[in-house]
């Protein structure tokens, strides 16, 4: 069974939230590079399903919803996946903070407004 729209938008946010919780380690063990690259290994994954997450999402919700740049976010789950060897930590780095917050606020809103459109159906 495929999974809906909103499933997929909570897995995203989910991804997001175990993002935040790998830059809080990092934080908490700031000269330890060791946690610093299995904190980055969890990065790299959880952007990876991100991305596979976006591309499964419908048409329909990324077309009404232009301004989430969702075919970059896919690249860069194609870039994690297929050119591995060429992938810089700077790069991934760059992929969370603000990047990841304005994702995350978009599904939160989509999600939101479904549970609106679903109140009216009521």
């Amino acid at each position: 069974m495929s999974r809906s729209d909103n499933e997929r938008l909570r897995d995203i946010l989910e991804c997001i939230e175990a993002i935040d919780r790998a830059e809080a380690t990092v934080r908490r063990y700031p000269g330890d590079p060791d946690v610093a690259k299995v904190a980055m290994d969890a990065v790299q994954r959880r952007v990876f399903t991100i991305g596979e997450a976006v591309k499964a999402l419908s048409r329909g919700l990324r077309q009404r919803h232009p301004d989430v740049p969702w075919s970059d976010i896919a690249r860069m789950r194609d870039l994690i996946g297929h050119h591995y060897y060429k992938l810089d930590p700077q790069i991934v780095r760059a992929t969370i903070g603000a990047p990841v917050e304005r994702l995350r606020t978009a599904c939160e809103a989509i999600l939101a407004e479904s549970v609106g459109e679903d109140e009216d159906k009521a």
